[in-house]
């Protein structure tokens, strides 16, 4: 059951009352569109189950060692990775940073707005020399501007005067876990077949994100890569506006891993400091990554034209548009009209502009089931999308059409008529399957109304959190999994 202390009752948000750094909290306050999604973690970037950056379809591809080959084997595996970390936004006040499980919190709340599509969270900190500091961040990941996400973060130092760092950065974590830099950290090695778990990600021991441009310009930074093996290319920017009537100062630092914007300010008590952070994301299967970085480049300049403000209106705007069509009532119980809601919106956040790439098992909340695509999808997210949202199931459904002639390819591999699909894809457009063969099955399905073809039956697979919010109240233990 969930916790009602935690996660009190309201039929458009879900609240936390205290802090958390379970993978649970990060997987229920995700935001994202069904292309990018930023994983519940915290700004200040340090303790966490998963840190995570999602990109719908950017993978990476592996060697699959079979301890015997045979012919139809599957050679090569896909996982999803982890697209350099924007979220951090880390605050010093007498260069001490705050730590949750030491500092004095009070007031906290973290809320994610289902009207709004913003995630929102603040508290007072007091730190041992007596200073007050009430903090307050949101972030947004856009429903309208696909490649957009922007963080906002209010700082103010109430009962004195105080010197206060922050320090926003971009972060390869695939590469270089908490290592500030970027050195691969070494897969992790599991003891026994007690410990596997399918529906965690693969952990690839050599460097997976190969870094290509990268630059600073004036409080914008730009970290772009190629993927080893698979070759897809994915460029990050993010830009910073400083809002603050206290004297203040930039530092910057750029490399292959790592950008960081670091601002010093002497705060004045009760004078608030704000940062916006303006991010980009652009992913690709053969653009060049500088292509990428002019591309991120150009949406974050039209953001700027047409301001912050404007971004978050549109987002209500949007969601306003989706529940009017969407929404299920459910009079006289708040706590089921709370989880229905919740349920709804991730299928939102997991389908709503995926634009042609699947709908992955964990949306973009998280890595597991490695990213992968299930038929789950079919039986129980497009009914729903297709009374609602009718242009994203005709975009999820081309997902499938795009796999069709390897699929095809695959099935004449197995000397079978029609199309043999593997049963978790991580791209629309794959090369080599990635599951072993499926027993020949004797069911015949039809392709047309005239033609009939004998089609390799898909293993079962279990069904995925995104899956299953349009057919369940709430699974807060089940979907929440990380």
């Amino acid at each position: 059951m969930i916790d009602r202390d935690r996660f009190p009752v309201d039929p458009w948000r879900l609240t936390e009352t205290h802090y958390t750094e379970d993978g649970v909290s990060e997987t229920l306050f995700g935001v994202g569109n069904g292309y990018l999604g930023l994983r519940g973690n915290h700004i200040e970037g340090r303790g966490a189950h998963e840190h995570g950056t999602f990109i719908n379809g950017l993978h990476e591809t592996w060697q699959i060692r079979h301890a015997e080959q045979a012919y139809g084997f599957a050679e090569v595996g896909q996982t999803i990775v982890n697209a350099p970390d924007a979220k951090i936004m880390r605050v010093y006040v007498d260069d001490e940073p705050i730590s949750f499980d030491e500092a004095e919190v009070n007031e906290y709340t973290r809320t994610l707005d289902m009207r709004t599509g913003v995630l929102s969270r603040s508290f007072v900190w007091d730190t041992p020399s007596g200073k007050r500091i009430r903090m307050r961040d949101e972030r947004l990941v856009s429903f309208e501007e696909r490649h957009l996400a922007i963080l906002r973060l209010e700082v103010t130092v109430e009962n004195s005067d105080a010197p206060v760092t922050i320090s926003c950065q971009l972060l390869n974590r695939q590469d270089g876990g908490n290592v500030y830099g970027g050195t691969p950290e070494v897969a992790k090695k599991t003891a026994g077949a007690a410990a596997f778990d399918p529906r965690k990600t693969e952990k690839i021991a050599e460097r997976v994100l190969q870094p290509a441009e990268y630059w600073q310009d004036g409080l914008r930074s730009a970290l772009s890569y190629q993927t080893t093996d698979s070759g897809m290319t994915v460029a990050v920017i993010a830009d910073h506006i400083v809002e603050t009537d206290n004297e203040f100062s930039a530092r910057t630092l750029i490399e292959p891993d790592v950008a960081k914007n670091v601002f010093r300010v002497q705060a004045k008590a009760g004078v608030p400091i704000r940062i916006t952070k303006l991010v980009s994301y652009h992913s690709s299967r053969g653009v060049p990554a500088r292509e990428l970085v002019d591309r991120c480049r150009r949406s974050l300049d039209r953001v700027r034209v047409e301001s912050v403000d404007a971004q978050f209106d549109r987002q209500r705007e949007w969601l306003e548009a989706f529940w009017e069509r969407s929404d299920v009532v459910i009079e006289g119980h708040d706590d089921l009209q709370q989880a229905t809601r919740w349920c709804l919106f991730q299928l939102a956040q997991a389908s709503a502009r995926a634009d042609g790439t699947g709908v992955p098992a964990k949306g973009v909340s998280g890595s597991g089931y490695s990213g992968h695509y299930f038929w789950d999808t079919e039986i129980y997210v497009l009914p729903f999308l297709t009374y609602t949202s009718p242009q994203w199931a005709r975009n999820a459904l081309r997902a499938r059409v795009l796999m069709l002639p390897a699929s095809r390819r695959r099935a004449s591999q197995l000397n079978e008529a029609g199309a043999c699909s593997p049963g978790a894809p991580s791209t629309v457009k794959k090369r080599r399957p990635i599951t072993p063969p499926a027993p020949r099955s004797t069911t015949s399905t039809p392709t047309s109304a005239s033609h009939s073809a004998n089609t390799c039956a898909p293993p079962a697979m279990k069904t995925s959190c995104a899956a299953k919010a349009s057919t369940s109240l709430w699974r807060p233990r089940g979907c929440g999994r990380p």
